[in-house]
């Protein structure tokens, strides 16, 4: 519903009209479906200015922009004739954008885990799914090109960050989408798994070990779901007297062995917040000789393999349940966020445990 101040309404030629704030007489249904052609004409501009105005507004001089924000405020105007279009025009395609590699996407990886549960739905219900990859370049520019190519009923984001300007440009547009994962605002539709509990489980698990002291290795100390997973694992570990050092490896192989070559002698217990480092770590240990408790995140086969312990946060099922969402959305159906609750999966740790059990 769009409302503003009344000053007269009559009809004209039959034509139920109303006078605006702003002084110009427009119908009522105009001014529920207003058109960037008839938004222009209001703010005395050419379209092509509206357009740069919302699209690229470092072109426009700071004056006509603000002006034309300003109005654009006063007529709850949004450009939102794209997303409309598809909504009217389904195409029964649905993208899931990563903002990282392509070769990512394509290990055995979280995202490789989370495409087999969003796939799976998405052909239950006759649906497609195309996979895209962001590596670098303009993020704003490649979002509302994809908005505007009409060729998807919405998106699926991941690597989601604080302030994220994916979330804040595609409400702008009106266009369906739903997060894998949380922010500091959460002001829209997520899909996550419980990355505190997860931390604290694998904290939890270390003093099950009797370790004096662990070493954290984190992925990217900028994505939110890394802060959750230490701070879960941090609050476990408090007061228990086990000595911890945080440090991040950006999800290379080659960072986990730099880190590991430091403290060598000086930890006895590693937790990495993927399997993909815990497995780098597992590597280094056998080279190197050393006999300390492993414990991953994720759950995916590489630590199945490895018999590597792991927090199991049931990547597909989260992949699914993301998929049922976007297509709620998308049909314009009221959707609730869910969080999933995370497992631990003891596997390697166990002797440790039989160990100390013995001792």
């Amino acid at each position: 519903m769009v409302f503003f101040r009344v000053w007269k309404y009559g009809r004209q030629g039959g034509k139920l009209t109303i006078e605006c704030n702003r002084l110009h007489y427009i119908s009522v249904v105009e001014v529920l479906a207003l058109t960037i052609k008839e938004f222009a004409k209001i703010c005395g501009v050419s379209v092509a200015t509206v357009s740069r105005v919302f699209n690229e507004p470092e072109k426009v001089k700071e004056e006509t922009r603000e002006r034309i924000l300003r109005i654009a405020k006063e007529y709850n105007y949004t450009p939102h004739s794209v997303a409309k279009s598809l909504r009217e025009k389904r195409t029964g395609i649905y993208a899931l954008t990563v903002m990282s590699t392509v070769e990512r996407v394509f290990e055995d990886s979280y995202v490789s885990k989370f495409l087999r549960g969003a796939v799976k739905y998405f052909s239950e219900h006759g649906l497609k799914l195309v996979v895209d990859v962001l590596t670098s370049g303009d993020v704003r520019a490649y979002y509302t090109k994809l908005v505007k190519s009409r060729l998807i009923d919405g998106v699926i984001l991941m690597d989601l960050k604080d302030d994220d300007e994916r979330v804040e440009l595609l409400k702008y547009y009106g266009f369906p989408f739903v997060c894998v994962g949380r922010n500091n605002k959460n002001d829209f539709v997520y899909v996550d798994s419980d990355g505190y509990l997860g931390g604290r489980q694998a904290g939890e698990h270390f003093l099950e070990l009797g370790v004096g002291s662990v070493i954290f290795i984190g992925g990217d100390p900028n994505l939110p779901f890394e802060r959750d997973r230490r701070k879960g694992f941090s609050d476990a570990l408090e007061g228990s007297g086990i000595s911890i050092v945080y440090e991040y490896a950006f999800y290379e192989e080659r960072n986990v062995r730099d880190i590991l070559e430091t403290y060598v002698g000086r930890i006895e217990g590693i937790f990495c917040t993927s399997d993909v480092m815990a497995y780098a770590a597992l590597r280094f240990c056998e080279r190197n000789g050393l006999d300390v408790p492993i414990v991953g995140f994720d759950n995916i086969l590489l630590s199945e393999i490895a018999g590597i312990t792991t927090v199991d946060q049931h990547i597909e099922l989260v992949g699914e349940k993301a998929a049922e969402k976007l297509h709620k959305v998308s049909l314009g159906e009221p959707v609730g966020s869910e969080i999933i609750v995370t497992e631990l999966v003891v596997r390697s740790t166990k002797r440790f445990m039989l160990r100390k059990a013995r001792a």
